[in-house]
Order: structure tokens, then C-alpha cells, then sequence
């Protein structure tokens, strides 16, 4: 029994830190790639952060969650009775509906960024009104993940 938790603990822990270190490393390099003002880096920035996103960042997010329900239950818990367990769900939604939203910005500056820089253009007015909505985006989803992997260590009790 212990094996099946600590190889269930193991995936969950994992997902969570590369959920979390993989989306802060591709916010750094976004927002370095912004203050360049070079419309070649932010085009090939955009470009692998889009990429990171949909590969790593889903795979991360549905590891936390198949593996997740499963850990509360070869350890004895109810999910859905679990006040911690409810909250981090909860927060985990919130992660998820913003960083859905911070992707699809991504892919539209991804693509303004790769036309300027094929044209040889200056980044567009749209660009930088498409940075600031993703910058807004940004601090929810961290705080967020900060949130998520603060609840599943607390494992805050209502009793």
C-alpha cells in the first residue's frame, strides 16, 4: 500500500512543480523577451512559450488531476469531503480558466510578433495593448499556483 501511495504522491508532486516551474520560466522569458523591444526575440519567445503551453503545461495540469483523485483515495480520503481538498479543486479551476486565457493571448502575440519581424516592422500598437492583458492575466494564474501548492502542503481542516 505505501509503494501505491508514494508512487501516486510522487506523479502528483512532480506535475505540481512542473506545472509551476514550467509556467514561471515561461512568463520570465516572455516578459525579458517584451523589455527587449526586439520584435525577432519576442516572435521566437512567443513562439516556444506557445509550444511549452500546449505540451508541457497540459500535460502537467491533467497529471495533477487524474493524479490527484487517486492519492485521496488510496490514502483514505473523500475528495468532496475534504475541505482542503475542495479548495484546491476550486483553485485549480481558476488556474486552469486563466491560463486557457493567457494561452490564447499567447498564440495572438505569437503571431503579431512572427508578421512584424517578417516585414521587419516595429511591434504593434495591438502587441503591447495584448502584452498588458496577458501581464493581468499573469499575476492571477501565480498567485494562484502559489495558492495551490500552499493548500496541498496546509492541508487547511474546518474540524
Amino acid at each position: 500500500m505505501i509503494d501505491a501511495i508514494l508512487a501516486i504522491k510522487s506523479v502528483h508532486v512532480l506535475a505540481a512543480a512542473a506545472m509551476f516551474g514550467t509556467w514561471l520560466g515561461i512568463a520570465a522569458f516572455v516578459l525579458l523577451a517584451h523589455r527587449s523591444g526586439n520584435t525577432s526575440v519576442v516572435a521566437v519567445t512567443a513562439q516556444f512559450a506557445v509550444r511549452l503551453e500546449l505540451v508541457v503545461m497540459i500535460g502537467a495540469f491533467a497529471l495533477l488531476l487524474v493524479s490527484g483523485f487517486p492519492l485521496a483515495a488510496v490514502i483514505g480520503l473523500s475528495p468532496l469531503d475534504e475541505f482542503w481538498i475542495i479548495i484546491a479543486l476550486v483553485l485549480y479551476a481558476i488556474v486552469a480558466a486563466f491560463w486557457i486565457a493567457i494561452v490564447r493571448v499567447e498564440i495572438r502575440i505569437r503571431n503579431l510578433a512572427k508578421q512584424a519581424a517578417l516585414v521587419g516592422a516595429p511591434l504593434s500598437d495591438d502587441y503591447r495593448h495584448l502584452f498588458r492583458v496577458w501581464l493581468a492575466l499573469a499575476l492571477p494564474i501565480l498567485a494562484g499556483m502559489i495558492g495551490l501548492i500552499l493548500v496541498m502542503v496546509w492541508q487547511p481542516r474546518l474540524d
